[in-house]
């Protein structure tokens, strides 16, 4: 995650919002950090497009 004295702008506060919403999609579909970060160095256009064409996970724990 970038530093947040990097936020200089609009811009920079939506990149900064995006980034930390897909760590949190990925985590809850149980990808590794490295698979995070790895997503996350495709840019945020791409890593979101990839993370939705993932097949849905399964926790383990079935629907309620």
């Amino acid at each position: 995650m970038r530093p947040i004295r990097e936020i200089r702008c609009d811009a920079d506060l939506d990149a900064a919002v995006r980034r930390c919403e897909l760590r949190w999609r990925a985590v809850q579909r149980g990808l590794s950090d490295s698979d995070i970060a790895a997503l996350l160095a495709l840019g945020l256009d791409r890593a979101e497009a990839r993370l939705c064409a993932l097949p849905p996970w399964d926790d383990g724990e079935g629907a309620a």
